[in-house]
């Protein structure tokens, strides 16, 4: 009986464990983030606040507080995002500010063609680029 519960208690650890490794990768590709998301994400996952008392601090609705910090959460667990994050240096000079506000910062192809100068065709070749070089890699 004793040895039915070690195997439970051990697994529970192992799967706590696991989740910590999991919480500790996102907060380090967190790194990479807008800084407003960044302190988001650290608010969550490093300092545990809830969501509610988070939405306090920014007036804003939980609701909307937790579809954005599901939808940054869902960027950081990207192949494409970390590829990015990591290797960034290796992409052409030219394809960098593409790959940081559309990978990275999460912003439209559409808006990042008009903050960077670049048409939507070349922000679009730009990404193709990116996408490709990650082939090789992942």
């Amino acid at each position: 009986m004793q040895h039915g519960l070690y195997n439970l208690s051990t697994r529970a650890h192992q799967h706590r464990q696991i989740k910590r490794r999991q919480i500790d990768d996102l907060l380090a590709l967190a790194e990479y983030l807008p800084q407003a998301e960044r302190v988001l994400i650290e608010q969550i996952l490093r300092d545990d606040l809830p969501i509610a008392q988070i939405a306090k601090l920014y007036r804003l609705p939980p609701r909307h507080l937790q579809r954005q910090a599901l939808s940054i959460i869902k960027r950081l667990s990207n192949k494409l995002f970390r590829f990015v994050a990591i290797q960034m240096n290796t992409l052409p000079l030219e394809v960098r500010p593409t790959a940081k506000y559309v990978i990275l910062h999460g912003m439209s192809m559409r808006k990042t063609a008009r903050v960077s100068g670049l048409s939507l065709h070349r922000v679009r070749q730009n990404m193709n680029t990116v996408q490709a070089t990650a082939r090789l890699f992942i």
